[in-house]
């Protein structure tokens, strides 16, 4: 795909370039914010893991004190001390 066209879609519709490409993008901040977009659903809860389902897989945040501040439709904001971010495909 051909990087300008991409960004231009990408600036329509308001996502980052890998957001679009890959369908899903994840940052942390400082230990204590995770910034989930472009996830298909939650698929685990509880204070010591958040699990997402994302594009050919899932996504497990790990810590402590997790709880998710913000759920909307492929957008998630997860805050607590978090330890670790993991992306596993799903195994056939």
């Amino acid at each position: 795909m051909n990087n300008s066209f991409s960004q231009s879609i990408a600036n329509i519709c308001g996502l980052e370039l890998a957001t679009l490409v890959n369908d899903y993008k994840f940052s942390v901040f400082g230990g204590h914010t995770a910034v989930i977009e472009g996830h298909k659903g939650v698929v685990e809860y509880s204070t010591e893991t958040v699990s997402f389902a994302v594009k050919k897989g899932t996504l497990r945040i790990s810590g402590n004190d997790l709880r998710i501040k913000c759920l909307e439709k492929h957008f998630a904001v997860v805050v607590g001390a978090i330890i670790s971010v993991e992306v596993k495909g799903n195994e056939k």
